[in-house]
């Protein structure tokens, strides 16, 4: 993928929820009702948070699917970026379920032992493993269905990125996200004020955009490389 495409793919993913967010802010604008008003910003403070949590989906996953395009050596990137492509070997050697030739038939129960074996088998193709394609798999990206600082910072490391670099909007987020639970939990049955819709607007309106940016430049400096 160029760097082209990817701007124009995050940017489409950007746009699109973006107008929805603006459509439905339309909607509470015409009605005549204040109360009405307040009610129907319930519905879209929940909105703004599903929103978020979904760009900050597609925004990681569509970092890791096109570093995966660009056909790179697990020697080539970034510690974290290589760990993220191999995490399914890593997933199998915790489990420790692969039974060792050696000693599938004399200790076939002995986890420990069989775990022992992958490890080792691990370390003498490691120079196998350095020469590994980089294909960081689709369900690695995991934003937990509840995005907020920490899912941040995690999904930031996991990904070789410095994994404070989104702190500036933590405020605003964990806001989001605590008045998300607070609508989900019957409070605000009376709606929420100007002064608060107004207020949480803005913050959507700084994660996406930061967001957006992040990952842009992550992209197009190359911050999946080594040497970077």
């Amino acid at each position: 993928m160029t760097l082209e495409e990817f701007q124009t793919e995050l940017e489409l993913e950007r746009t699109w929820r973006e107008n929805d967010i603006r459509f439905l802010h339309n909607l509470q604008e015409k009605l005549s009702s204040s109360k009405e008003r307040e009610q129907l910003r319930r519905s879209i403070i929940g909105m703004h948070y599903a929103h978020i949590e979904g760009f900050s989906y597609f925004a990681f996953s569509l970092y890791a699917e096109s570093i995966n395009e660009l056909n790179l050596k697990c020697k080539e990137v970034k510690p974290a970026i290589a760990a993220a492509s191999m995490h399914q070997i890593f997933s199998t050697l915790r489990k420790g379920e692969k039974k060792n030739p050696l000693f599938k038939r004399s200790l076939p129960d002995d986890k420990k032992l069989h775990q022992a074996c992958q490890e080792i088998d691990f370390i003498e193709n490691i120079n196998q493993v350095a020469e590994k394609k980089v294909k960081i798999p689709k369900e690695f990206i995991n934003t937990e269905n509840n995005v907020g600082p920490n899912v941040l910072r995690k999904l930031l490391y996991q990904m070789g990125l410095n994994h404070t670099d989104l702190d500036s909007i933590s405020s605003d987020l964990s806001r989001l996200l605590n008045i998300r639970n607070d609508i989900a939990h019957g409070k605000y049955k009376n709606g929420i004020s100007d002064k608060d819709y107004e207020s949480f607007k803005a913050c959507f309106n700084t994660i996406i955009s930061k967001l957006s940016s992040l990952i842009n430049t992550a992209f197009s400096q190359k911050h999946y490389l080594l040497a970077s």
